[in-house]
């Protein structure tokens, strides 16, 4: 056991403990004559980094995170697994990426030897879509296929295959791939 006794204080506002190291690393302070917790002293002080007995450097915890105005986003309607909900539109169009990955970039058409033909009777190009195996994953995949197909006036689906299967990445959970053949 140690020998020395660690002196713990409180905070005169709200009665919460307060180290050594906190007063040390800055976390608490004097003001106005009183040893204040972090919070309190932040409230004191009304956000300011700087005052009191003694000069310190910026607040530790940092600025707060500033969230989004509600009215600034929007709501859309959607049905999935007979349920009735809303979403908020988010920047993540798909997902993946790097070498090998499934996004738009990676398709490169230009190396292709084989023309695009869509009145052809056999498919020249394949594109393969992958989700979890989930009501909301599937209605995801359903919106990107369909995108890509209306993005691509070109292409005229051959036929299409699908199966379960592992694909890896941070968990390896069971995916639905389809593969369409145009």
């Amino acid at each position: 056991m140690s020998d020395s006794v660690e002196q713990v204080e409180t905070c005169a506002a709200c009665g919460a403990s307060i180290y050594p190291e906190h007063i040390a690393r800055g976390l608490a302070d004097h003001w106005q004559g009183q040893l204040l917790c972090v919070h309190c002293l932040r409230e004191q002080k009304g956000g300011s980094a700087t005052g009191g007995e003694a000069e310190r450097p910026a607040d530790p915890l940092g600025d707060p995170i500033e969230l989004v105005p509600e009215e600034e986003t929007s709501t859309v309607p959607g049905l999935v697994g007979g349920v009735k909900y809303d979403t908020k539109p988010t920047a993540i169009k798909s997902f993946g990426g790097g070498p090998g990955g499934m996004t738009a970039g990676s398709l490169h058409e230009a190396r292709l030897k084989r023309p695009l033909d869509p009145a052809a009777d056999t498919a020249t190009r394949c594109r393969t879509f992958h989700c979890k195996l989930a009501d909301a994953a599937f209605a995801h995949m359903n919106d990107q296929i369909n995108d890509w197909v209306d993005a691509h006036e070109d292409v005229r689906i051959k036929f299409v295959t699908s199966c379960i299967g592992v694909v890896e990445g941070k968990h390896a959970d069971p995916h639905l791939i389809v593969t369409v053949f145009y």
